[in-house]
């Protein structure tokens, strides 16, 4: 049998965290090891509470382009983009530090605020995604108030579950893995 140790616990989290994003990836992937820019765009507004309208706004901005700009997004790089939803705070002070300045977030701002808050800088392909979507008026510049805001949002609706565990007095992450599975065994003896 195998132990669950201090040191490998969080290991064993990250696997578990890289299954769960292959499987909702592997849902839009059609069987490819890719997705389209298209399908990342829609996953990403699917974990989002932003109007059914203004989701289209953006799908449409991005299939307006010219074949030639399409891009495709492997697994490795879908799963850099959660990271930094999982450190989306440190991103954000980065990002706001450039409105602050009432600077425009250029490509390369955008690459310093990933590599601050995470340690690590994206493929030169999420970049283009992003700025294909957020950059409203094709100036190559990132329209920070909104792509901050449908990140916070797209945050909470992965977040409603941890915000439960709390309430029920999770404290850390080994106390909302305890107050899950005791959850859960009330629920598989209450059927």
């Amino acid at each position: 049998m195998l132990k669950l140790t201090t040191t490998s616990f969080p290991l064993f989290l990250r696997a578990i965290q890289r299954q769960c994003l292959f499987a909702e990836f592997e849902k839009y992937s059609d069987g490819h090891d890719y997705i389209t820019d298209d399908e990342f765009v829609r996953l990403l507004l699917r974990r989002t509470y932003i109007s059914n309208i203004r989701k289209a706004r953006y799908i449409d901005r991005l299939e307006s382009r010219p074949e030639e700009r399409r891009k495709h997004l492997t697994f490795n790089q879908f799963c850099q983009f959660m990271n930094l939803l999982n450190d989306f705070p440190d991103f954000e002070v980065a990002i706001r530090m450039f409105a602050i300045t009432k600077k425009p977030l250029t490509r390369q701002d955008f690459q310093r605020a990933v590599r601050a808050s995470t340690g690590d800088t994206f493929d030169a392909n999420l970049v283009d995604i992003i700025f294909d979507v957020f950059d409203e008026d094709n100036d190559d510049r990132l329209g920070q108030k909104e792509f901050l805001e449908i990140m916070r949002d797209s945050i909470k609706s992965r977040s409603t579950t941890s915000y439960h565990l709390h309430r029920q007095g999770a404290t850390s992450g080994w106390d909302a893995y305890r107050v899950c599975i005791k959850n859960h065994m009330y629920k598989s003896y209450a059927s």
